[in-house]
C-alpha cells in the first residue's frame, strides 16, 4: 500500500472511532474526560449532530497525516 492509501485508510478509522465514541458517550450520559480533552483540541468539535461531523472531519485530517508520515518515514527506511 502507498502512504497515501495508508493516510485515508487511518483517517477513516479515526474519523469513524471519535465518532463512535462521541455518540457513546452523549447516550451514556457524561462524556469522559478524555473525550473533553479532544473537543479542546479539534476546533469546533462538540456534543451536537453539526459538532460531532466537524470533529469527524479534524479526526479524518489528524489520522491522514498521521498515517501518510509514519508510512513515508517507515517506507523510506525500509526500502
Amino acid at each position: 500500500m502507498t502512504p497515501f492509501e495508508i493516510g485515508v485508510l487511518a483517517g477513516m478509522i479515526w474519523a469513524f472511532a471519535l465518532v463512535v465514541w462521541a455518540l457513546t458517550e452523549i447516550t451514556s450520559g457524561e462524556p469522559s474526560p478524555w473525550l473533553m480533552l479532544i473537543s479542546y483540541i479539534y476546533e469546533g468539535f462538540n456534543f451536537t449532530p453539526r459538532g460531532i461531523l466537524i470533529g469527524a472531519g479534524w479526526a479524518f485530517a489528524d489520522g491522514f497525516i498521521s498515517g501518510y508520515v509514519i508510512s513515508f518515514v517507515f517506507n523510506w527506511f525500509l526500502y
